[in-house]
């Protein structure tokens, strides 16, 4: 506490009172009825002791076992100091800090000692005298809060150069630099370094020292840690534990409990494997192997009998690191399995069972579809042992079945054992067809969706069912859409595929074609090859009579113009106010209802396409030529035109001579 500073006192209970104190020069409080308290210099929970002490005397409440009247001491308002930070600090300077502040703030505010000052010699100077030698060390590890002494005005902290630091590396838990002081050895040093890593090798560590001409190298013993001097520079590195086991065997494969366990004296092979719960039900007999490190940890290979280790007749002591490995029966064999593909509601690969039957099979793909021909179910297998071993051209044998979709266990052919490898297809029937949609839209008198009677069935006989035309159809107009499959998708899917799996094309059909469609002629000659068969998801529109002729691309004015027979194509160019600058006059192109092209064409004269009802004239934009080097060109021709001439007038010369 110092001149200047601002207490309340608070009394309740029996009695209640407020008081408002300040030190006054002589680092007295003046209470009223008691008189002056001394409190200069004392920290302030001295000074709250010392307050309390005397207001017992005017307050008798307060004393005893049972007291009636209490009091709380607040300190408000506290002057302001100022302390100078000086020597290798990180941010030396002169600092304003509470009166209440202590060593550690003002050497936090600084920044701390930096790379060259010390951690453990900090001097507190107080009137030109060293009053305190603070070792941060003490504070921060040894949790000794008596190095952190309460600071007074113009106080000064001094940080001197270091003497003595040392780094340590390697598996210590703190890697870091720490200054050591004398009379400090490597024990101490370990502590500050919060002790060895979990991996670390504690019984010897390394140090790196720095001579007057060289480095040398020392390894400390655990036993000489707490008598070693360090010296400055020094590095102490610990080392890591040998990543070997002294004393694991493992077992792996068949056995309930496979895994790492431990290797006790006189441990037997057998013994092991009682430790992992036995072998398994699938266990291969006839061979285990042992894998075991020699002397220079090359590993080798020990065979046994799993039987003859089971009834201790062949029992093998095991070895530090021994790995034993059992396999199952089905590890040794090549992985089996059926498939079934065709006409069941879940075709695919099934994992083969022993007898396992074609109506097993057929049920584990959930049953036929609908489109299954139950006679024609074809079963192929692939070559024995005995038929590979025999130089032939037969791949498999083929058989066929009748099975009845009811499954029923009496079906001879349904309860056919299968053998791994088997595959079996199952085809379809031959007259099932899903139905086939086509649509008819436009100027029809029944549009709509209709189902394909049959595969002869043609475009002259859908309109027939939808009733004919209606007497506003436009039969020149008329178009086809029609579904066709994806070229580029259908690549992908085959280059992807496997050998055996199925590519289903219905499935990528997902581009639309337009089809030229002559109506008139269909109706006029049904039958003929206009008259297309129809497919599943054919698309036909019928519009009505068109009036107009539109005009479009570089043309002046793009508009739509009644239809006039017997004016031809410059008629409407003009009345849509002719050809731009831009304009492509060769290229001029009749786009007709139906959806086909007609081109002018340029042959001494230019001969126009004809137009009808419904057409559309298209005046394509002429390229524009890149004239930037025209100069070039021309030059260039202009000295080859100039070559051939000096040589056909030497020629000439030669000849007359």
């Amino acid at each position: 506490m110092g001149i200047g500073d601002q207490l309340t006192v608070n009394v309740w209970g029996a009695s209640q009172r407020s008081y408002l104190l300040i030190i006054d020069r002589s680092g007295n409080v003046i209470i009223p009825d008691v008189g002056p308290v001394s409190l200069q210099g004392m920290n302030f929970e001295d000074a709250q002791k010392r307050i309390k002490s005397r207001l017992t005397s005017i307050y008798n409440g307060m004393l005893g076992s049972s007291p009636n009247t209490w009091a709380e001491v607040t300190l408000d308002n506290p002057r302001s100091i100022k302390v100078n930070v000086v020597g290798d600090a990180l941010l030396p300077g002169t600092y304003t800090l509470p009166a209440t502040a202590s060593v550690f703030n003002a050497l936090y505010l600084s920044g701390g000692p930096n790379a060259e000052g010390s951690f453990r010699n900090i001097e507190l100077i107080r009137d030109n005298s060293v009053v305190a030698v603070i070792d941060v060390y003490d504070f921060l590890i040894n949790r000794n809060s008596f190095a952190n002494i309460p600071l007074r005005e113009q106080d000064m902290i001094f940080i001197p150069t270091y003497i003595k630091k040392v780094e340590t590396d390697g598996d210590f838990k703190r890697k870091n630099y720490f200054e050591m002081k004398e009379n400090e050895t490597l024990a101490d040093l370990i502590r500050y370094a919060g002790g060895f890593a979990n991996n670390a090798y504690e019984g010897m560590v390394s140090v790196d020292r720095i001579t007057s001409t060289q480095r040398m190298f020392k390894d400390v013993e655990q036993s000489q840690f707490d008598a070693f001097t360090l010296q400055n520079g020094d590095i102490v590195t610990a080392k890591s534990v040998i990543d070997r086991y002294e004393n694991r065997v493992s077992v792996d494969g068949a056995v309930f409990q496979p895994g790492t366990y431990e290797l006790t004296p006189g441990m037997m092979l057998s013994g092991l494997i009682e430790k992992a719960q036995g072998v398994r039900e699938d266990v291969f007999n006839n061979r285990g192997l042992l894998i075991r490190l020699k002397e220079d940890l090359t590993p080798s290979h020990i065979s046994f009998d799993v039987r003859e280790i089971l009834n201790k007749t062949g029992d093998i002591r095991l070895q530090r690191e021994d790995a034993v490995i059992i396999q199952s029966v089905d590890n040794l064999r090549e992985e089996r399995f059926v498939k079934i593909f065709g006409e069941v509601q879940q075709p695919g690969m099934f994992p083969f069972r022993e007898e396992m039957t074609l109506g097993d099979l057929i049920f584990l793909a959930h049953g036929f579809t609908e489109a299954a021909s139950e006679s024609y179910i074809e079963l192929t297998r692939r070559n024995d042992y005995d038929r590979s071993a025999m130089q032939t051209d037969k791949m498999v044998d083929t058989k066929k079945f009748n099975v009845a979709r009811s499954l029923s266990l009496a079906d001879e052919d349904q309860n056919f054992v299968l053998k791994p490898f088997d595959y079996i297809y199952v085809r379809r029937a031959p007259s099932y067809f899903s139905q086939r949609t086509v649509t008819i839209n436009g100027e029809i008198m029944f549009p709509g969706n209709y189902s394909i009677e049959s595969k002869t069935e043609r475009i002259s006989d859908i309109i027939k069912r939808a009733g004919g035309l209606m007497p506003s159809a436009f039969e020149k107009g008329a178009i086809l859409y029609r579904k066709q499959t994806n070229l580029r998708e259908l690549q992908n899917r085959l280059e992807s595929s496997g050998e055996s799996d199925i590519i289903n094309v219905e499935n990528i059909i997902d581009e639309v074609l337009l089809l030229e469609l002559r109506l008139g002629d269909i109706l006029r000659n049904p039958g003929s090859g206009y008259d297309y068969f129809l497919k599943d998801g054919d698309e036909i529109i019928i519009p009505e009579v068109s009036q107009e002729v539109r005009v479009s691309g570089e043309i002046l004015n793009s508009i739509g113009l009644v239809y006039q027979n017997g004016k031809t194509l410059r008629y409407y160019v003009n009345r849509s106010g002719g050809f731009s600058s831009k304009a492509y006059k060769k290229k001029v192109f009749v786009l007709y209802s139906d959806g086909t092209t007609a081109v002018t064409k340029n042959f001494i004269f230019r001969n126009y396409p004809e137009l009808e009802p419904g057409a559309q004239i298209i005046v394509p934009e002429k390229q524009v030529k890149d004239r930037t080097d025209q100069g070039s060109r021309w030059l260039a021709i202009a000295s080859t035109m100039s070559s051939i001439a000096v040589s056909v007038s030497l020629i000439i010369s030669r000849t007359a001579k």
